[in-house]
């Protein structure tokens, strides 16, 4: 049995074999030798032990609980011996060849991390580009066309708050998907030390004047990050103007014809969502993200066009967020809750009547708005087509399904569905829904509308005719002749059911379906 001690490295406490520590503690005593001129030498040798003690914690388990002289072997391997940044001189060439033959070439996965040191707002966009290897510019400019399109605020938020910040040297070498080795270690600090001299050295050209390419590539880098921010105050601008003129002012723009006009949102909202409490929490929902949303605007405008840093804008921008979130989540809460009304779906089928005549006629009956001598109005419109009458919503359009008879006679079924919470809700809204129609020796006269109670709410009711057709008898509808033809030609001669379909509109006119595709039929 091995001697064990116990070291703490970097804050973490391992129990570890006495000749593997002293392994490691020779290597830190030549690691410190060979970086002892090496400028940021300090911070080196810290990243260094940060890794050994990230790797030392991957290697235990609960049944292995002591690190052992084979695990520090394959550590410092990886690492790299110090000798390799001594001078050529020091080492001979043997040794080296030696280490470069053992060493493995361990890279870690490449994480996601905001890239502060490359930021102009949160650094979401350059650890982006880090992560994919692509141009941080072009990253902001994805993500400017996403804020366009109404997306791009919310996402640029939430990675803001999930995303760490790439804050110690081996997250930035995650960030790049390089190798931790001390090597590397070496060269991202000695990078980001010539950074920051490159930073002074740019303030000191601003300030004494310096060479034009510089002064021109400052240029186009402050027109791009110009044009952003005016997009961004841009887009703000017109998202106040639609939060003034739709939500606070209320404008009735959803073509629902009501009592009085138009439907505003909260009007619709009590259509669709199934209480008055449910629509107040969209409004606060929809409050929150919109004016979230507006003020970040405003926010990534001005920083952008001003170019202001500030210890507060992460705080601004993270509550903004938050309230975008909190929003978001309400909106998501309420949509499930109403969702769950369209959970099942009930029909109910009513004999209507039956008819022995070879020809069915359907004649659809609209509404006629005004009459003259010679004309009548009929309604028109296709999008939305919905209308409020007092405590009842009108729907217009009747699905018109014809399948073979199993006799010699036409028979008709209307076919009323809903959706509902729970089966019998569903089946009450059935029954709840109107529509007239009455067959009259040859003729079937259709309503074209029909109508439920308001407290039903929009749960997408609907009116099918089902016409059964006997082999050898046709419809006649708009000026059109529907027959299925005969069983021997519908198919497997056990199976023949086959169906055609189409559906009247509101305005009484006839759009037929051949084998559920919109075509017209050819008359004959």
């Amino acid at each position: 049995m091995k001697k064990t001690v116990s070291v703490n490295i970097k804050g973490t406490n391992f129990l570890i074999e006495e000749d593997a520590y002293e392994l490691l503690q020779d290597y830190l005593k030549r690691l410190a030798v060979a970086l002892k001129n090496e400028e940021g030498s300090q911070e080196i040798l810290e990243d260094v032990e940060l890794r050994i003690a990230e790797i030392c914690s991957a290697k235990l388990s609960e049944t292995k609980t002591v690190i052992e002289l084979k695990d520090i072997e394959d550590i410092l391997v990886a690492l790299g011996d110090p000798s390799d940044f001594l001078d050529e001189d020091e080492v001979a060439s043997s040794s080296a060849d030696n280490t470069e033959s053992r060493r493995e070439n361990i890279k870690t996965n490449k994480r996601l991390f905001r890239d502060g040191d490359s930021s102009y707002v949160g650094g979401v966009c350059a650890g982006l580009g880090n992560y994919f290897g692509i141009d941080a510019l072009i990253v902001r400019l994805i993500f400017f066309v996403f804020i366009l399109s109404g997306i791009g605020i919310t996402i640029y938020i939430i990675l803001w708050i999930v995303v760490p910040k790439a804050e110690s040297t081996i997250d930035k070498l995650r960030m790049k998907g390089q190798p931790i080795t001390v090597e590397s270690v070496k060269n991202e600090v000695n990078s980001a030390a010539e950074n920051i001299k490159s930073g002074a050295n740019s303030i000191k050209n601003k300030i004494t004047g310096d060479p034009v390419n510089k002064e021109r590539a400052a240029r186009g880098k402050r027109a791009i990050t110009t044009l952003l921010g005016l997009g961004f105050f841009g887009f703000g601008i017109m998202n106040l103007i639609g939060f003034l003129v739709f939500i606070l002012g209320g404008f009735h723009f959803i073509p629902i014809h009501g009592d009085n006009g138009f439907l505003s949102i909260t009007s619709y909202g009590e259509l669709v969502l199934s209480s008055a409490g449910d629509v107040q929490l969209v409004w606060i929902g929809g409050l929150l993200l919109w004016i979230s949303s507006v003020i970040f605007l405003f926010v990534m405008g001005t920083l952008l066009l001003f170019k202001i840093k500030s210890k507060w804008t992460k705080f601004i921008i993270g509550g903004l967020g938050l309230f975008a979130i909190s929003g978001i989540v309400i909106c998501i809460v309420i949509g499930v809750r109403t969702g769950r009304d369209f959970a099942f779906d009930r029909e109910i089928d009513r004999f209507v009547g039956s008819s022995d005549q070879k020809e069915l006629v359907i004649v659809p009956r609209t509404k006629n708005y005004k009459k003259g001598a010679n004309y009548h109005i009929r309604r028109h419109g296709h999008f939305m087509d919905l209308e409020i009458e007092k405590d009842r919503i009108k729907s217009f359009g009747i699905e018109v399904i014809y399948v073979p008879s199993n006799d010699t006679s036409f028979h008709i079924i209307q076919n009323l569905s809903s959706s509902g919470n729970s089966a019998n809700s569903a089946l009450q809204r059935s029954k709840n829904i109107y529509h007239d129609m009455e067959l009259i020796n040859d003729t079937l006269y259709v309503d074209v509308e029909y109508s439920f109670p308001k407290k039903d709410k929009l749960r997408d009711q609907e009116v099918k005719i089902i016409i059964q057709i006997p082999e050898g008898s046709s419809v006649r509808l708009d000026n059109r002749t529907i027959h299925l033809g005969s069983k021997n030609n519908s198919g497997n001669a056990e199976h023949p059911y086959y169906k055609k379909q189409g559906q009247i509109r509101g305005d009484g006119y006839y759009d037929h379906y051949f084998d559920n595709r919109r075509s017209h039929e050819v008359q004959h």
